[in-house]
């Protein structure tokens, strides 16, 4: 049992509930959710819809592996591109983050508070704007990313998988890009932590192209905070 797992046990014993009468993954699962969805988290001020413990980990794989492509399945607000981008920008990696969503105009939204004067009170007001970030490092495609047209020659190429979530879909991502991902780089599954509907979401997807591909395995030393969205899913190319 992982030590978070076990501080959780701890925490439920000692405010009077049993450990033993709930399912300690769905609660894992809860937890996570709560880190990466409420609150919001931003990056520079643009929503990213990863955890901070996950985001944690995808920086230290970046400055291990010092990728010269990430290719990200599923923009969303554009903020794990951005993160990626600016990581690579503080390592000093001259490369490029290739992000694909179907959505033709993706925003990010920058929210602030302003205190302005109304009537002599001093008022808190929310502003949003809605734009996409950007960075020179970052390449916007807009398609559908089992169609997508990608270049062949990427230098060392991770890939991070985010996009539609069923198992049917995510084993299609991973049999077409897992070919991209180059010897001693990550393809990371996202989401695999989803154990409700384990059966239908991507990590039955990975554990079907597991089956069938030995040229990666999971590495569950980046599951170092027990927290996570990607459990099984930080598959490490060996060959």
């Amino acid at each position: 049992m992982k030590k978070i797992e076990r501080i959780i046990k701890s925490i439920i014993e000692k405010s009077g509930g049993s450990p033993h009468k709930i399912k300690l993954a769905h609660y894992m699962e809860r937890i996570n959710h709560a880190f990466a969805f409420a609150p919001r988290n931003y990056w520079l001020g643009v929503t990213v819809m990863k955890s901070p413990m996950d985001l944690a980990v995808l920086q230290q794989i970046i400055f291990d592996k010092k990728p010269d492509t990430i290719i990200e399945c599923g923009t969303a607000y554009g903020g794990s591109a951005y993160y990626m981008a600016s990581i690579m920008d503080v390592v000093g990696i001259d490369g490029k983050v290739i992000t694909i969503d179907s959505e033709s105009d993706q925003t990010a939204i920058y929210r602030r508070k302003d205190l302005i004067n109304v009537n002599g009170k001093a008022v808190c007001l929310d502003v949003e704007e809605l734009r996409k970030p950007r960075s020179s490092k970052i390449e916007y495609v807009h398609s559908d990313c089992l169609t997508a047209s990608l270049p062949m020659d990427t230098g060392k190429t991770m890939v991070v998988l985010d996009c539609h979530h069923s198992a049917s879909h995510v084993y299609k991502e991973l049999e077409k890009y897992s070919k991209l991902v180059t010897i001693g780089q990550y393809l990371i599954v996202e989401d695999t932590d989803g154990k409700i509907h384990s059966g239908t979401g991507p990590a039955a997807a990975v554990k079907k192209f597991l089956k069938k591909n030995k040229n990666f395995v999971v590495d569950k030393n980046r599951e170092m905070y027990g927290i996570s969205s990607n459990l099984g899913g930080y598959l490490f190319r060996i060959s």
